[in-house]
């Protein structure tokens, strides 16, 4: 089974979230998630909001001073699965150098984020900073456009200090999701490996566990089998020895 393709978002040393800056973060991860759809295929319309744009998933769980969502994408492949991985990397190496609105502007905290994006030659990579150099072109010309939209929801990710770990789940509609980390084994640019070693490890180990459990099932039903036999043959004995004496008594 192909797993579909999650993005966790984890943020710590967060204070109580006010209503409005819970459902900021939200806006932020769904139009990131909206982003690594659409990045490894620029040629399409990037949208943002509606029934396209929308994750299959999105969980929110907060303990102690970490906030944590898992937005489960309705995507598969490993283009997108590289998408991901490059804006995490993206987010990564930013997160900690915040640049001041009042002396760079968007336009420079844009620029930066351009200068920190992956230098890659996969589709994924090059239209991420072709997204961001277009943003930052709209920004200095006064539009507003949805590309700044996009990138403006990296920035908000990249300032509060946000990890992004790319994985994959089992079935996004279960009711309680296994999810695995994702590890890149073999990348030719063409394709990528995913390696899940330790779970076919761990399949292994359950199968192998599951034919103990059966042969052990089937002793005790052997034993059992036994058991009745010679309880039942016991039975015929007594009830033959009773019959005999009866007979005699009879004769008597």
């Amino acid at each position: 089974m192909v797993q579909e393709i999650a993005i966790r978002v984890r943020l710590r040393e967060q204070e109580r979230l006010g209503l409005g800056e819970y459902e900021r973060l939200v806006g932020s991860v769904a139009t990131v998630a909206a982003l690594v759809a659409w990045l490894p295929a620029p040629d399409s319309r990037l949208v943002l909001r509606g029934r396209a744009a929308e994750p299959v998933r999105l969980e929110t769980v907060s303990y102690g001073a970490v906030f944590e969502m898992l937005v489960v994408l309705d995507q598969r492949s490993a283009a997108v699965e590289r998408a991901a991985s490059a804006v995490a990397a993206l987010i990564e190496s930013v997160r900690h150098e915040h640049v001041e609105d009042d002396v760079a502007g968007v336009a420079g905290e844009l620029d930066r984020l351009d200068r920190s994006a992956p230098r890659g030659r996969s589709v994924a990579e090059r239209s991420l900073r072709s997204l961001l150099e277009g943003a930052r072109a709209d920004v200095l010309a006064r539009r507003t456009s949805t590309r700044v939209r996009a990138a403006q929801a990296l920035l908000r990710l990249a300032e509060d200090g946000a990890e992004l770990v790319v994985e994959r789940v089992e079935d996004a509609l279960a009711p309680e999701l296994e999810a695995e980390v994702v590890d890149v084994t073999a990348d030719t640019g063409a394709a990528v490996v995913v390696g899940t070693a330790s779970k076919k490890a761990d399949k292994k180990d359950a199968s192998k566990k599951a034919d103990k459990k059966d042969a052990s099932k089937k002793a005790d039903k052997k034993k059992a089998a036994k058991k009745a036999e010679k309880k039942k043959a016991g039975k015929k004995a007594e009830k033959k020895k009773a019959d005999k004496a009866k007979g005699k008594s009879k004769d008597n």
